[in-house]
């Protein structure tokens, strides 16, 4: 739980951050892949190490990881777009709507394919 809420601040921090530094130049879908790529890194690690405490090469986990955080962001952004765009929120408020269904998206895939364990022979 509180990996999650870490990953989760900091996620959100880092988009936070940007935005206001960068929102003149940068557009705001811009910025979220910004902050995706700063997020992954500090991620990988905190679930690898403290969340599922993975025990095998972590190549071949920190491939699955990026698959599964890249199905996660196409959630993220595609839900940011539509929340902007269609519902009329602003960029800040969309994210932080996001939240909860992008940690349980992410959780899930995690769990059931990043960082699943092996199968026995």
């Amino acid at each position: 739980m509180l990996a999650g809420a870490y990953n989760t601040a900091f996620g959100y921090l880092a988009f936070t951050v940007l935005f206001l530094l960068l929102h003149t130049r940068i557009h705001y879908l811009g910025i979220a892949v910004l902050c995706q790529a700063v997020s992954l890194t500090s991620a990988f690690i905190v679930h690898r190490r403290l969340v599922f405490v993975s025990r095998e090469p972590w190549q071949s986990s920190f491939i699955r990881f990026n698959l599964s955080q890249l199905a996660a962001f196409l959630f993220g952004t595609a839900g940011l777009y539509a929340l902007v765009r269609l519902g009329r929120l602003s960029p800040l408020f969309a994210q932080a709507l996001l939240i909860v269904p992008a940690v349980l998206l992410t959780y899930t895939l995690h769990r059931c394919f990043s960082f699943r364990s092996p199968l026995k022979s």
